[in-house]
């Protein structure tokens, strides 16, 4: 397992903390047991790379970066042996959450539990078997109820953009079913 010394940026190590550790940010306590997640395979080798938090000129409002990068492997491609469409798209969702969760909690001192509320997806380039991840996060907007991030999917192995995509999350207007203790 990753540990917070190893992720670069200003971020507190209680924000790297839960960012680096699977079972508390992609993972759910359900009925006292932790449960794997969709693709946890995929999951479990995303690298947390760099957690930032600035703020943003004269308008005072918080942003969070949220890096993390992941070598294409065989569970991530389709039949054309490139980056599967599906899989893009867990990686925005998943580490667009990242960069919304870093900012809720530099804010107010704990995640909050959200879901996806809409997300846009922009295929620019394939990625073959083998290529070098970087998944760039940012968060955009944070309020009551709606968070936003973007998230860009670079490779570091041809230097060229993949993917781009907006992710727009939102607090329930009821407890879901099973949640994360550490969200609480």
């Amino acid at each position: 397992m990753q540990v917070p010394a190893t992720v670069s940026g200003n971020a507190s190590d209680d924000i790297k903390q839960f960012l680096v550790d699977p079972l508390l940010s992609f993972n759910t306590l359900i009925e006292g047991k932790y449960r794997t997640t969709f693709a946890d395979g995929v999951v479990n080798r995303i690298t947390i790379d760099e957690a930032s938090l600035s703020q943003q000129g004269h308008s005072h409002s918080k942003e969070a970066r949220v890096i993390c990068s992941i070598r294409v492997a065989e569970d991530m491609i389709d039949g054309a042996g490139i980056l599967h469409g599906g899989c893009s798209a867990l990686l925005v969702d998943l580490c667009s959450t990242l960069a919304m969760a870093a900012l809720q909690m530099y804010i107010t001192g704990k995640p909050v539990v959200t879901v996806s509320q809409a997300m846009n997806v922009v295929f620019h380039a394939p990625a073959d078997l083998g290529e070098d991840l970087r998944i760039i996060n940012t968060s955009v907007t944070t309020g009551k109820r709606v968070v936003s991030a973007k998230t860009e999917i670079w490779s570091v192995t041809h230097r060229r953009i993949l993917v781009s995509g907006v992710h727009v999350k939102m607090t329930p207007t009821r407890k879901p079913r099973a949640i994360v203790a550490s969200k609480l």
